[in-house]
């Protein structure tokens, strides 16, 4: 044992402890931030309120354990961990859970769904066969040339195709010798196929049409018996290719080609079906000894610029070096390791070369370090044959001679999936993974090809995750999920990023009982649905648990408080829930339930001021009624003051005016509740005033056109639109931003207004809001932007009409905007509208499956109507279910 002096086994020993002592306080901020969010859910359980920007949401959590632990933790254990944590904060947790491990083989489980299917999905396996191919034949060679988009696959007994991107057989050629194919490469200067077999070199010009398409090129004799080809990508050379072979006696040769050699010869031959022998001699080529043994595999990595040649030799198992040295004796670059090495590959990300072979252990070695490896990866149980990479999810797939792949994570060096090709009894030859595609791609006496889960979810043009048609989408921005409603009342939740689903809920409601709304709260914990007989439901969004009813009424008619639209309100109480209702009918009510009881209940519904409003009045005051009330609810017991006696109108029953669209705001002193009805009033409820506000009436409304449709004046969606002292903030810190760059001549203005997601404008509020404090100093330079954010703006009333139109309002009742979207079809009926959380776009969608986005501008009032009008033209075609409802984080 070699002597250690004692100051370096000091520093050693400090080292150590240095390292021992940050786990140690990492562990205690880990503990500290577990204690901190299990206290915050368990207040928010018991009805106490927690500031937004306080409250620790999934991304807030992920980025502080990866703040305490580093960036190895990995996204899905950490979302499986708060999961748990947030559905029972008083379970004991490990901090092991963290990384993945677990104490249980359950909780494993639990946490990796459907882990069979976690990497590729081998349920949805495809199969080509090689036709033409002779009896026991097998894929020796596979190669994916990414830029032509085709694969070429190389039978033993000397079959090679061409496959397109569809993998139909472009085209193919049958090699007429008596020796075995063993590889085979693409000449990217010639564009043409290179093959080998045992004694000889093929070349085949694969564009070739007609007879010729048998006419290719043979390079003999060859000294020894070729087992593997590949060719040297360089791109300055024109008309020239290197081909590096190895053969059985340990050399690797270099043969060099050109399109002379090969294009003149054929244009001279007289038989053109003919094949054409080239003497090797002719050829410049070199070669080199680098092996005791067989050379397996030879391949050329143009990031480290050398070849790379494996070998069954246990001194020099693996050979790297730059093309020069086979032109001479110096020394190289030789990996040694026990029963040498069938196969290898080179990951660029992580800067390693994987070897494997009969030790049935695959060896990371960095390319600068031969003695000794970086880590190592054992589970197989054979040999091992082939090893390729997927470099964009930086996994590393192996395969053994029993047919058994492995599938690792490369940074993290955990095995992701195991799975066995159990399908027939013939042994696989070949492996490539295909980027262009996210296949892995396997040759044995079939072509076998393998998804990637991802890609087959990424490439369905439409999502089959319902039976029927879906009629609600609703996304969950704490927990990234999303849940979607069908109309067979079959309630799915799934994950954003993988796109699992969770859990599902058959019949919410009851047999045969259509769902025809949904909302999710706040917080991201809870959920409600109504139904078509008028039952409402609240459940728990982590497990899909029934909560809450509102059970259907003794008296009420089939249809007639078909729930149309739910709203989640900010309780007044603590252990309460508060959800606002529109019927179809049009009434409007709000609903109840405490934590102690499992009963929703109706305590506040907002009265009829229709017949009030037919006489002219387009102000109605309202009496406010003293009641006591057992529960608080944020609105008064309201009923409409009327001077005199209202006279009995005779509704006409062709007339609805019930209301069809409604929307809240409760912040910054307002109270306000909007409604638009069937007939195309707009009302507008306000609390604050006790009054009811005409906005808007079309002219003869109350009366009947037998000429117009009933629906033409209709409302079908409402919507406030309102910035806080905040988002003003923000938008104004942009524009001085964005008016200082202009006159200091930095460049010019940036597009990205017009293309940049509603998302992408919140995350970029919060970054300007953080930097609000350098920003002041600059704002002295521009006082009129300072008053601007010091009034805050009034809220705008938005409003989507039947006949196509778009209209802004303000509270008062003026017409600010009017708009008809521009599209390449005439106006059609617009469905649905929401903007963003500060009130910068507005999106509408349309009956024709048609979205619209419209810059709000400074609440669209200071906006150039041109502005307004170029942001508005821009229609998408979006799924069927935006014409039903915009999806509403």
């Amino acid at each position: 044992m070699s002597y250690v002096p004692a100051d370096i086994r000091e520093k050693r020993r400090r080292s150590a402890a240095l390292r021992t002592s940050n786990f140690e306080a990492a562990l205690n901020g880990f503990e500290k931030l577990i204690e901190h969010v299990a206290a915050q859910k368990k207040d928010e359980r018991a009805g106490v309120f927690t500031q937004k920007e306080d409250v620790i949401d999934y991304n807030k959590f992920y980025a502080a354990v990866q703040d305490l632990f580093g960036p190895e933790v990995k996204n899905q254990d950490v979302k499986c961990f708060y999961r748990k944590l947030c559905s029972n904060p008083d379970v004991p947790v490990d901090w092991c859970e963290i990384f993945g491990y677990f104490s249980s083989e359950e909780d494993s489980l639990i946490s990796h769904m459907d882990e069979e299917n976690l990497v590729f999905l081998v349920s949805s396996k495809q199969q080509v066969a090689i036709s033409g191919s002779r009896r026991r034949d097998v894929i020796k060679c596979i190669v994916k040339i990414p830029r032509l988009d085709l694969l070429i696959a190389a039978s033993q007994k000397g079959l090679i195709t061409v496959f397109n991107s569809q993998m139909k057989a472009q085209t193919s050629t049958n090699v007429t010798d008596t020796s075995w194919i063993t590889g085979c490469d693409f000449l990217s200067q010639l564009k043409r196929i290179v093959a080998t077999t045992e004694r000889t070199i093929v070349v085949w010009d694969y564009k070739a049409q007609g007879n010729s398409q048998e006419n290719y090129f043979v390079i003999k004799p060859v000294d020894h018996c070729l087992l593997c080809v590949c060719v040297v990508s360089q791109p300055h050379q024109f008309w020239r290719d290197d081909i590096l072979l190895g053969d059985d006696g340990g050399f690797v040769s270099k043969f060099t080609v050109n399109s002379d050699d090969f294009g003149l010869k054929q244009a001279k031959s007289k038989r053109k079906s003919q094949t054409q022998v080239l003497d090797s001699k002719n050829f410049k080529s070199v070669k080199r000894k680098l092996h005791n043994d067989w050379v397996m595999k030879i391949r050329y990595i143009p990031t480290l610029n050398c070849f790379g040649s494996c070998s069954l030799d246990s001194v020099h198992s693996l050979v790297l070096e730059s093309l020069a040295r086979l032109e001479d004796n110096l020394p190289v670059r030789e990996f040694s390791m026990p029963r040498g090495a069938n196969s290898f590959c080179y990951c660029i990300k992580a800067n390693v070369i994987v070897t494997g072979g009969d030790d049935k252990v695959l060896r990371l070695w960095h390319p600068s370090i031969s003695t000794k490896p970086v880590g190592k990866l054992v589970g197989h149980m054979f040999s091992i044959i082939e090893i390729v990479s997927n470099e964009k999810d930086q996994h590393v797939v192996s395969l053994s001679s029993a047919k058994v792949f492995r599938v690792w994570d490369i940074q993290t060096l955990s095995l992701l999936q195991v799975f066995h090709d159990s399908q027939g009894d013939m042994q696989i030859y070949s492996m490539i993974f295909d980027s262009n595609h996210g296949m892995l791609i396997t040759g044995s006496n079939v072509i076998n090809m393998y998804p990637l889960t991802r890609i087959i979810q990424d490439t369905k043009q439409v999502p089959h995750t319902h039976e029927r048609e879906i009629t609600v989408v609703l996304y969950n921005r704490y927990f990234h999920h999303v849940l979607t409603i069908c109309s067979e009342s079959i309630i799915k939740v799934w994950e954003l990023e993988t796109g699992i689903q969770i859990y599902q809920i058959l019949n919410p409601h009851g047999f045969n009982v259509e769902l025809t709304s949904a909302a999710i709260d706040e917080s991201g914990f809870l959920f409600a649905t109504g139904a078509c007989n008028g039952t409402v439901k609240v459940w728990d969004f982590d497990c899909g648990q029934e909560l809450k009813v509102l059970p259907e009424g003794k008296d009420w008619k089939d249809g007639e408080h078909w729930v149309r639209r739910l709203m989640f309100m900010k309780p007044q109480e603590k252990q309460q829930h508060l959800i606002l209702t529109l019927e179809r009918n049009g009434k409007v009510k709000l609903i109840q339930g405490k934590e102690d009881s499992i009963s929703l209940v109706v305590v506040w519904e907002l009265p009829d001021v229709m017949p009030a409003l037919q006489d002219g009045n387009h102000i109605v005051r309202l009496e406010v009624l003293t009641k006591d009330r057992s529960v608080a609810v944020p609105f008064p017991d309201v009923k409409p003051v009327v001077k005199g006696s209202v006279p009995q109108h005779v509704t006409n029953p062709a007339i609805s005016m019930e209301v069809n669209c409604i929307d809240l705001l409760q912040v910054e002193g307002y109270n306000l509740i909007a409604t638009g009805t069937l007939n195309g009033v707009i009302l507008l409820w306000n609390f604050v005033t006790s009054t009811v506000n005409e906005v808007y009436r079309p002219e003869d409304c109350f009366t009947v056109h037998p000429d117009l449709d009933s629906k033409h004046f209709r409302i079908n969606d409402i919507l406030f639109l309102f910035r806080t002292p905040k988002c003003a903030r923000r938008s104004s810190q942009e524009s001085m931003c964005s008016s200082s760059q202009c006159e200091s001549g930095k460049g010019p203005q940036s597009s990205k207004g017009s293309k940049q997601s509603i998302h992408d404008s919140e995350v970029k509020g919060e970054q300007l809001d953080d930097t609000a404090g350098e920003q002041r100093a600059g704002s002295k330079k521009y006082p009129s932007e300072a008053a601007k954010v010091a009034d805050a703006q009034p809220p705008l009333l938005a409003t989507a009409h039947e006949d196509g139109h778009l209209r802004l309002w303000t509270i008062e009742g003026n017409l600010v905007k009017d708009m008809l979207p521009f599209t390449k079809q005439w106006a059609t009926s617009l469905t649905s509208l929401y903007t963003d959380s500060c009130a910068r776009t507005l999106l509408t969608a349309n009956v024709e499956i048609q979205a619209t986005a419209c810059l709000a501008g400074s609440f669209v009032r200071n906006c150039p109507s041109n502005l307004c009008r170029r942001r508005a033209s821009g229609a998408y075609r979006l799924h069927r279910w935006l014409s039903e409802g915009l999806a509403c984080p």
